[in-house]
């Protein structure tokens, strides 16, 4: 009884040190915008880029230190971007210039 007390109690202890789970947020990007156009995330999470139109999409962002290009994101297409660093950035379309959202990961 003593060892499967332990156990539990190990698992337990196991459970809360690892901290909260890496969150996700879904970006739909629908009628030349992005929906929603402001997220404040953890360090980890993930983003989700849903292209929910029936055009094409060239997300990406110059912010120094957070570059990155999809290229060409057709209708349906997904795509996921995981938050490797602290700081604020924005993200913009290539193809459509006044589409523009801003990530900030504390």
């Amino acid at each position: 009884m003593r060892q499967f007390t332990a156990i539990l109690i190990a698992g337990a202890v196991l459970l809360t040190a690892g901290g909260a789970a890496a969150g996700e947020f879904v970006i739909s990007q629908k009628k030349k915008r992005f929906t929603p156009k402001q997220i404040e995330a953890k360090l980890g999470d993930t983003v989700l880029f849903v292209n929910d139109d029936r055009y094409a999409y060239n997300l990406f962002s110059d912010t120094p230190g957070f570059e990155f290009d999809v290229r060409k994101q057709m209708p349906g297409d997904q795509h996921r971007l995981t938050l490797e660093k602290r700081g604020k950035f924005k993200i913009r379309c290539v193809i459509h210039p006044r589409m523009k959202m801003t990530v900030n990961v504390k």
